[in-house]
């Protein structure tokens, strides 16, 4: 267990509080190793899903590659490439799908941010009521094998100054997700580190148009590719309906 305590208190009413409350709870048995997380860089084969959904209003496609873990040494790439390609209305997948081609109304990018093993960088655009699911599935695959090309070092200093700015906006709580206990709290669960939230910024910093080049060149392929649909379903009739 680990326990936060952040805001403004006197240090050692503090510790005079966990004592009591804490402090006769025994250790408890030594935790057990875990077991190997490593998998391959890539999944070996194309997965693709569709499910027809009766309480889909329009079609939506998600595209998912494995990536490394956010503990891995490109583990901070991940989140800003997904920013860098599809986070705002600045981004290229943006530009392309939802303003000049008008293929979608929405796309967005996502990680996981799992901490060891790998992690997982999802792709989803979503349709015009009654558009094709097979048009936006090849548009958005489409986009995807162009990324590497529609990177700019601008959109990658937009999208790192995004994720600093979110990191840094979520410390200006003392709670909740994202504030500064949970900051801290994190960094000691996943990295054994308390210092953890002071490394970052600058671990974003790090991040350069070579490096998430040379990631969609690894790992943007599809013997890496998930893939699942949502297709917009009739409804079956109820009795009610007659």
């Amino acid at each position: 267990a680990v326990l936060v305590i952040a805001g403004d208190f006197d240090l050692n009413e503090a510790k005079s509080l966990v004592r009591k409350h804490f402090s006769d709870i025994p250790r408890g048995p030594a935790v057990p190793a875990l077991r190997s997380m490593t998998v391959p860089a890539v999944i070996g084969k194309e997965q693709r899903e569709v499910v027809q959904d009766p309480n889909a209003p329009a079609p939506l496609v998600y595209v998912g590659f494995r990536v490394p873990a956010a503990r891995g040494v490109n583990g901070s790439a991940v989140s800003v490439l997904g920013e860098a390609l599809a986070g705002n209305r600045a981004t290229p997948f943006f530009k392309d799908l939802i303003r000049e081609r008008q293929v979608g109304v929405a796309v967005s990018a996502f990680n996981f941010g799992l901490i060891d093993g790998a992690d997982l960088l999802v792709f989803s655009l979503r349709g015009k009521a009654n558009s094709n699911a097979d048009s936006l599935e090849a548009a958005l695959i489409g986009e995807i094998n162009k990324a590497a090309d529609l990177l700019t070092a601008d959109g990658l200093e937009q999208a790192k100054a995004s994720a600093r700015f979110n990191f840094v906006n979520g410390l200006q709580t003392t709670g909740g997700f994202g504030g500064r206990a949970d900051a801290l709290a994190e960094g000691f669960t996943y990295y054994r580190d308390p210092n953890h939230v002071n490394t970052v910024l600058s671990d974003i910093d790090k991040v350069t148009l070579p490096m998430l080049k040379s990631m969609i060149k690894e790992r943007f392929s599809p013997q890496n590719r998930v893939t699942l649909v949502y297709v917009p379903a009739k409804k079956a009739a109820t009795a009610g309906d007659r």
